[in-house]
């Protein structure tokens, strides 16, 4: 075990497939995910543009950042930004500075950084590390599954859950989903893989402002992880035959269950209508798969009109925290969904 004291002399370096066995062993101590070599190698080596911090003693990780840089449009640039997760030291060094350098050494690198929600602390501290405020992910749910849903609601409301489940059933007919304005010759299809034109979408209102861009290359390195973590299902939207929008929805199991997650929905032309019919085709999908409880979160005012248009509630907002070397704000409106740092592959599976 690493010497954790003052004195004892701490490196901060690059993450290398070599130091693989070093993370592998800091994850076992800190959280609770897989610790197999399959995942570890496909969590941490095989993704396109991963980068991660260590700070090493005594031959042990003893604290972390990580990154995936992705393309981001801004106005009409395109630009690389490191969208980080992952920041966590060993519950013995809070307090300590360590993870802040950790974090200074990632915004030495170029690129601007995005840090997504975080906890109480990581909020009040990131401002005051010179991070904006540029706007927020509102965070949604429904619930459309019987037993699923009596679990949650009795967790929520302490409720009896027999009571929880009467109180689900009473209220269905007023909240199941249905297709909602629906556009002539509507049709969703489930697809091996979004293409070009799908992924060509630009969902910025006007082109304006500021967006994460899907990679082929990150979405290929979702589709290749364990069916454990579940199953990522692309889904694309036509009206008489055009595309016009498109879905990423990730399946997963659930105590009780089986969620789901709508880590992204673009619109060729953003507004509030194609919105509400996408996210209602969604509700019904996901309830006719055996869906529990179905979560998602944008920052895009049409996306959420879809879903309070679907009957969705909104819980605790996650704001984005954005870092430029040279101060500069992104471009606003800042139009993001549920798929910040590592927010499409949480929560992880217990086993590989």
């Amino acid at each position: 075990m690493a010497d954790t004291s003052p004195t004892a002399r701490t490196e901060l370096i690059e993450f290398r497939p070599e130091h693989l066995e070093l993370v592998a062993r800091f994850s076992a101590r800190v959280w609770r995910r897989p610790r197999s070599v399959e995942f570890l190698r496909w969590r941490y080596s095989e993704h396109p543009d991963h980068r991660a911090y260590l700070a090493v003693r005594e031959g042990e990780c003893i604290a972390m950042v990580g990154a995936f840089r992705r393309p981001y449009r801004m106005g009409e640039r395109t630009i690389p930004v490191a969208d980080s997760f992952d920041w966590y030291s060993l519950p013995d060094l809070r307090g300590s500075g360590l993870g802040v350098r950790l974090l200074q050494r990632l915004m030495k690198d170029p690129e601007p950084v995005i840090v997504t929600g975080g906890t109480d602390d990581t909020r009040n501290l990131l401002p005051r590390m010179r991070f904006q405020i540029p706007d927020t992910v509102q965070r949604f749910g429904t619930l459309l599954g019987g037993a699923r849903a009596a679990q949650l609601i009795a967790t929520r409301t302490r409720l009896p859950r027999a009571l929880a489940r009467l109180a689900f059933l009473a209220s269905r007919p007023l909240l199941a989903p249905r297709v909602r304005l629906a556009p002539p010759g509507a049709r969703v299809d489930e697809v091996a893989k979004l293409g070009e034109e799908a992924l060509a979408i630009d969902p910025r209102p006007g082109r304006r402002g500021t967006a994460p861009i899907w990679t082929p290359a990150y979405l290929a390195w979702l589709a290749a992880a364990s069916p454990r973590m579940g199953r990522f299902t692309p889904l694309e939207f036509r009206a008489e035959g055009a595309l016009v929008g498109w879905a990423l929805l990730r399946s997963y199991d659930a105590p009780g269950g089986r969620d789901f997650a709508l880590l992204d929905v673009r619109a060729k032309t953003p507004g509030d209508a194609i919105y509400t019919w996408m996210i209602s085709e969604i509700a019904v999908r996901a309830r006719d798969a055996g869906c529990a409880l179905l979560s998602a979160g944008t920052s895009c005012p049409h996306v959420a009109a879809g879903f309070r248009a679907n009957r969705f509630q909104s819980f605790t907002p996650a704001p984005i925290h954005y870092y430029a070397q040279d101060g500069a704000a992104p471009d606003a409106p800042v139009v993001f969904g549920s798929h910040w740092g590592d927010e499409p592959i949480l929560p992880y599976p217990e086993s590989w």
